[in-house]
């Protein structure tokens, strides 16, 4: 029995709502005990100039960052030659109070002396281990590092944009949901591999991902359609205080199990995948998918 049940829904932001004709606006000021305030309007605006002013301030260095509203953790294992975009994607499109977690677990590759030739920025922290312990290893290592109100997880590769983690984020920064999850199903064009042997690899990936998803609706309540994906977004005291336990990819169903009972609204959006781009270190298989059943049985009733 749940004290609670979370809510599971979908949210696809547009900026069509945001956008009204002059005697809209005018009507919406002027109608009904139910209009917006126009007080609150001018606040708002207020509040927005002042916030860009901020920004355009720390983007010139005019200005520290005094808060991190959103920590983006990158879990790393030999994914050498995304690593240089992924990194600036990341600050091309986040805000400028984010941090970035970048975890090496253990590359080969040449990761981690990449990793440490970055210069030091007071939002970037860098982390290493000697061996490789596994995802859920690496991003449980980095939340103790964490210090934003919101925590994202950013595969290393550029499979996924980091710039849909931002559809992912603003639910959380506006009270909508605790918990954002992208979904690559809620989208539709993400790239396919065009190798016959890449095509049936990947539709055989999507399958067994929906099965899985399937399980874990059955044991949580919730309505999720992309259990497995590498955009997940929560709200920073919620996951920082979730205590977790897997090391390698049934981290996944641990924290899906574990925020069912925690959080009060668990939303998906659309994410982009680009199956071209996915390193081979990140791709599914057998064994994570066993693994993954493995910890969805574990975790089944959010223990």
């Amino acid at each position: 029995f749940k004290a609670t049940t979370p809510m599971t829904t979908t949210f696809q932001p547009s900026v069509e709502k945001f956008l009204a004709a002059p005697e809209e606006l005018d009507q919406a000021l002027t109608t009904s005990d139910d209009a917006v305030n126009p007080d609150e309007i001018l606040q708002r605006i207020d509040d927005t100039l002042g916030l860009i002013a901020e920004a355009n301030q720390i983007a010139c260095g005019a200005s520290p960052v005094k808060q991190i509203d959103v920590s983006v953790i990158v879990p790393i294992h030999n994914c050498r030659e995304y690593i240089p975009e992924v990194i600036d994607r990341i600050d091309e499109v986040m805000p400028p109070a984010t941090e970035t977690i970048l975890v090496d677990d253990g590359s080969v590759d040449g990761s981690w002396h990449y990793l440490r030739g970055l210069p030091e920025r007071s939002n970037r922290t860098i982390l290493h281990r000697r061996r490789h312990h596994g995802r859920g290893s690496a991003i449980r290592m980095a939340l103790r590092h964490t210090r934003g109100h919101v925590v994202a997880i950013q595969d290393a590769d550029m499979a996924y944009d980091p710039a849909d983690l931002l559809g992912a984020i603003w639910p959380i920064l506006e009270e909508q949901a605790e918990v954002v999850y992208g979904s690559r199903s809620m989208r539709r064009g993400g790239s396919h591999s065009n190798n016959l042997r890449g095509g049936l690899s990947n539709r055989m990936r999507r399958i067994v991902n929906r099965c899985l998803t399937t399980c874990s609706n059955l044991t949580t309540g919730l309505h999720l359609s992309d259990l497995e994906t590498g955009h997940k977004v929560f709200l920073g005291d919620l996951i920082r205080s979730l205590p977790l336990t897997e090391t390698g990819s049934g981290i996944d169903a641990e924290i899906t199990a574990k925020v069912a009972r925690a959080a009060n609204t668990v939303m998906e959006v659309p994410t982009h995948y680009s199956a071209d781009l996915r390193a081979p270190e990140y791709a599914r298989n057998a064994r994570t998918a066993m693994t993954t059943l493995r910890s969805l049985i574990a975790h089944r009733n959010g223990n």
